[in-house]
């Protein structure tokens, strides 16, 4: 993503917002690529967008109030609920889903239940609206495995190895 903004950032107009939508990079790295960090926010749409509720805004280090409250309305203008999370590796949600989601898979691979069972036991257990590991599928498990990576690489924990 930071190649993208290096190639937009002379294409736009002065007073023109960057965001992002990822999942797990650090705002503040993005932003770095820009000649305007003050001008970008992370923007995560949940999956799939069109049905979930939540966006997690996100600062960067530079992340103008201006620009923050220009986010805001911008969800909300799209009938989402927000919430702010900070610049950490995979901010909330994925911070707490994809290890989640690896426990799963864990869970599967020691025998402990079938994909199914696993599935089943979260939707009704835990009122998930889809079990972990289809929500891996979903959401690809490349896509788990690089927000893995993050939280390793960000937070130096072997338990996201």
């Amino acid at each position: 993503q930071k190649s993208i903004f290096l190639e937009l950032t002379p294409l736009l107009g002065p007073t023109t917002l960057l965001a992002s939508n990822t999942s797990s990079i650090s705002i503040t790295r993005l932003a770095s690529a820009t000649d305007r960090p003050e001008r970008f926010i992370g923007l995560h749409f949940m999956k799939p967008a069109p049905v979930m509720k939540l966006v997690e805004i996100i600062r960067g280090i530079a992340t103008s109030a201006g620009t923050y409250e220009a986010a805001v309305a911008f969800a909300e203008s799209l009938g989402k609920t927000t919430t702010n999370a900070e610049d950490f590796p995979a901010f909330i949600v994925n911070r707490i889903l994809v290890p989640m989601i690896n426990e799963a898979i864990y869970t599967l691979y020691e025998g402990v239940g079938n994909v199914s069972s696993i599935d089943k036991a979260l939707k009704l257990g835990a009122n998930h609206p889809m079990g972990p590991l289809e929500l891996a599928d979903f959401m690809g498990l490349d896509v788990v495995l690089a927000i893995m990576n993050v939280l390793y690489e960000g937070l130096a924990d072997s338990k996201y190895r």
